[in-house]
């Protein structure tokens, strides 16, 4: 589902509908975001809000201390009930932009992202496969490198582990090119130069 669609997808529509009552507006876009996969805009839930003459019953997007949701223990309203029940979401129905385990999707950077597990979690494809091929546990502090440059070739001989602070040497001394084999000599020089630094504190 694109982010024009949702604006007119009756389970999106429903789906608001229900929750903004009650909610602020950061409650809202996370909960979107959760079902849908879509960062919706302030200006997307005013436009909305406005649209459908729905309110949340917050100040400022935020609810004043001690304020209660007005529509707590309220059921839905019948003509709005009758309009979205052919489309409701089911107990147990994945969402319609629902990607199983396995899938990928290319971040705005550029990098391959795999879904490691339900309900959204995600990894970066040169991770997964580091560890899978060389049965390891990557810490936070490392990255795996591409040594090409290409962040599309996920040949294991073109994946390298640094720890952040040797991609920073790395970087510093504009070590890459189109020689991998030089590349390899470069990441070995930043490691070494990271190592010496330390042992110099």
């Amino acid at each position: 589902m694109s982010r024009v669609d949702w604006q007119n997808h009756p389970e999106c529509v429903e789906f608001l509908l229900e929750f903004i009552p009650g909610h602020t507006e950061a409650e809202i876009r996370q909960a979107f975001d959760e079902r849908f996969g879509i960062v919706l805009t302030e200006a997307n839930i005013g436009n909305f809000k406005y649209r459908y003459k729905v309110k949340s019953g917050t100040h400022g997007g935020r609810f004043q201390k001690g304020q209660k949701a007005h529509n707590k223990g309220k059921k839905m309203p019948p003509e709005i009930y009758e309009r979205c029940k052919g489309t409701m979401f089911k107990a147990g129905q994945p969402p319609v932009n629902y990607r199983p385990v396995g899938s990928e999707r290319i971040d705005s950077e550029g990098y391959t992202m795999v879904k490691v597990a339900d309900p959204k979690s995600w990894r970066l494809k040169q991770r997964v496969l580091y560890e899978q091929y060389h049965g390891v546990k990557l810490e936070k502090s490392d990255v795996v490198l591409f040594l090409d440059g290409n962040r599309q070739n996920f040949e294991i001989s073109n994946l390298v582990k640094m720890t952040r602070a040797e991609l920073v040497r790395y970087n510093q001394d504009h070590f890459y090119g189109d020689d991998l084999d030089i590349n390899k000599c470069a990441v070995g020089i930043a490691k070494l130069k990271t190592k010496v630094g330390e042992l110099r504190i």
